[in-house]
């Protein structure tokens, strides 16, 4: 594809990647069948998307690094191969003695390094694409990721009664091997000397990026820190949902038919993809910090409300909230990265970022099943959840920006220094 195409093709073939890899959203479909056909608990039945989670933190970092050198295209096809790969031979978990260790390696481990490497390059390519709408542009790609169980939840449903288990695993990477590898072959950076046609307009916005900066020099600075557990605390929270929509919704509302509980994960999904335009248009013109502030505000208000509530009105729009806002830190974290440490290096840089959201999975979702089996409800996750936005509310008021020379000399500061 020639780089003189529209440059919005490229939000296009981000998000139809994305609505494909945000199949891993819709996990808690697959969470009964395993726990009543494989033996599975509620903490051991979550192994597999955990470790997914983290292992998709790990391919980012890997793949931000390749597509600095190489470019989008060739690591969206290695990343297509590994996630179609990794359903393919998740199918045979039936076979095997230890059906969920196998899963945990073959979903969690190949699936999830695939989904880092799919993930990562049409972020990078969409801030290129548009460096006058980093924010905007990153949460239309990544959109497609939480949009996504709004078309693979109810697919799933139909696929495990009618082909099992094993075979919905099959097809699923039949169509993943096919279509991403296909999509991520269309990827490319803008040539050198392209500008984008609104780049007059730049004044008008809020902030700019501050300041080109490596990725060793990035993770020896105390901004990095702040911004990296933001975000863990951000996503922990969206975590303690993300998993267990369904569940949440049969136990917690007492929902008893399964097409409404099915639409709990419906409902997530949309307002999880919602909040990727919505709070990446507000870092664009508030900047990233106004952004942080209001989603962590609006994070603490859904986390009481889910533990206050059984009834289903408002538990669902609980659900629905936490969402929008764990759809936010992951367009808002880029555009952060941006305009900390520059476009340059984006792709290793929010690679190490990422790593925040992988550390968020785990602690989450770890708590909510050891929780869960301890206490025999989900609520006393929510009341996690809400400590774990009161201290990022209140970290957010601390965290200033660097003004543009602080940056560009603590950065050769610690480049002399190394």
């Amino acid at each position: 594809m020639s780089t003189a195409k529209p440059r919005g093709v490229y939000l296009l073939l981000g998000f139809a990647m994305n609505l494909l890899l945000g199949t891993a959203y819709a996990w808690s479909v697959f969470a009964r069948p395993l726990q009543s056909q494989f033996g599975a608990t509620s903490f051991t039945v979550m192994l597999p998307f955990a470790v997914q989670l983290a292992l998709f933190s790990v391919g980012m970092v890997f793949a931000g690094r390749l597509v600095d050198r190489h470019g989008p295209r060739k690591v969206a096809i290695l990343g297509g191969l590994l996630v179609g790969s990794g359903y393919i031979l998740s199918s045979f978990l039936d076979r095997v003695p230890w059906p969920i260790e196998y899963l945990t390696l073959t979903y969690g481990v190949i699936v999830g390094l695939g989904i880092g490497f799919a993930y990562n390059p049409p972020i990078p390519t969409a801030v290129r694409w548009f460096p006058d709408r980093k924010g905007l542009a990153s949460g239309v790609v990544v959109m497609g990721f939480g949009l996504s169980p709004l078309v693979t939840a109810p697919l799933i449903e139909y696929l495990i009664p009618a082909y099992g288990v094993s075979s919905t695993f099959t097809i699923l990477g039949a169509l993943f091997l096919t279509v991403l590898v296909a999509l991520g072959a269309f990827l490319r950076f803008p040539a050198a000397d392209w500008r984008a046609p609104a780049e007059a307009k730049a004044a008008k916005r809020t902030w700019t990026p501050l300041a080109d900066v490596d990725t060793k020099q990035m993770i020896r600075m105390p901004m990095f820190w702040a911004a990296w557990l933001l975000y863990v605390l951000g996503t922990a929270g969206g975590f303690m949902v993300i998993g267990k929509a369904k569940p949440i919704a049969q136990e917690v509302g007492l929902v008893t038919d399964m097409v409404l509980a099915t639409a709990a994960i419906q409902i997530l999904a949309v307002f999880n993809s919602a909040g990727r335009p919505l709070f990446g248009r507000i870092a664009d013109t508030h900047g990233p910090k106004s952004a942080l502030l209001l989603m962590y505000g609006v994070l603490l208000g859904a986390m009481a409300l889910l533990s206050l509530t059984a009834s289903v009105v408002p538990l669902y729009l609980g659900i629905g909230i936490t969402g929008m806002v764990f759809g936010g830190f992951l367009a808002v974290m880029p555009a952060l990265t941006t305009y900390f440490f520059g476009a340059k290096n984006l792709g290793s840089n929010y690679g190490f970022m990422f790593t925040g959201y992988g550390s968020g999975a785990i602690v989450a979702l770890f708590a909510i099943g050891w929780l869960r089996d301890l206490y025999g409800t989900y609520v006393p996750a929510f009341w996690i959840g809400i400590i774990l936005s009161v201290v990022g509310l209140l970290l957010s008021l601390q965290v200033k920006p660097p003004r543009p020379t602080a940056a560009r000399v603590e950065a050769e500061r610690v480049t002399v220094r190394a």
